[in-house]
């Protein structure tokens, strides 16, 4: 049986079997008072809404049929709540990591993006052009959470090499993560600040490789 490179992160290399398909379902917690203006949200601790307790029901409801095996949160509370209701009902495992936290937004966390867009315009459209660039005031780096992401998604990966996996994970680490399990370039995060109650697949097969860290 031959093995194929699975992703690369710094000078490690994980190795998943040729003839083997992982499936990692990235969900968006149910609804949070900050997503209806679109506050961002970064690792301030917001419980669901009522509408999002429904969202976060429906979605189990509608990964009844996915056969995931094991669920992993990030520890913001909407996170875990949407977790939590989805592995009950599935009745499967769940695991909250912290190095699955949202990105840290600093001094901008509780602003409204389009506040922002408002009275910050280069920034943001620096920030939309090249996220990278770009660090929140006292927050954390674009690169500082796409590492500590990345790291988190290689000791799940360790873990699960063929099979359905759930993680839940607020916006914009939901994307970041998506962009690194697709092998895509991070670009205008912003428009995806308050998403949320939605989940998408990602088939690892052929093996995405990640650009070293």
């Amino acid at each position: 049986m031959s093995i194929l490179p699975k992703f690369t992160s710094g000078n490690s290399i994980l190795y998943l079997d040729d003839n083997k398909i992982l499936r990692v379902i990235i969900i968006r917690p149910g609804e949070t008072a900050f997503d209806r203006q679109r506050h961002i949200q970064g690792n301030l601790n917001l419980h669901l809404t009522e509408h999002g307790q429904k969202e976060a029901a429906q979605i189990a409801e509608q990964l009844n049929n996915e056969q995931l095996l094991h669920i992993y949160s990030s520890p913001n509370c909407s996170a875990i709540e949407t977790a939590d209701r989805i592995a009950n009902q599935l009745k499967i495992p769940s695991k909250v990591l912290e190095s699955l936290r949202n990105q840290d937004h600093g001094l901008w966390e509780g602003r409204r993006v389009a506040d922002i867009r408002l009275t910050q315009p280069r920034l943001y459209r620096s920030a939309v052009n090249s996220p990278q660039n770009v660090a929140p005031p006292k927050g954390e780096a674009f690169d500082e959470a796409e590492k500590r992401l990345k790291k988190a998604i290689k000791w799940i990966l360790k873990r699960h090499r063929s099979g359905t996996i759930g993680i839940v994970i607020c916006e914009p680490a939901a994307s970041i993560v998506r962009c690194c399990l697709k092998s895509e370039e991070a670009r205008n995060l912003w428009d995806f600040i308050g998403k949320h109650g939605l989940w998408e697949p990602v088939e690892i097969h052929p093996p995405a490789i990640f650009k070293k860290a």
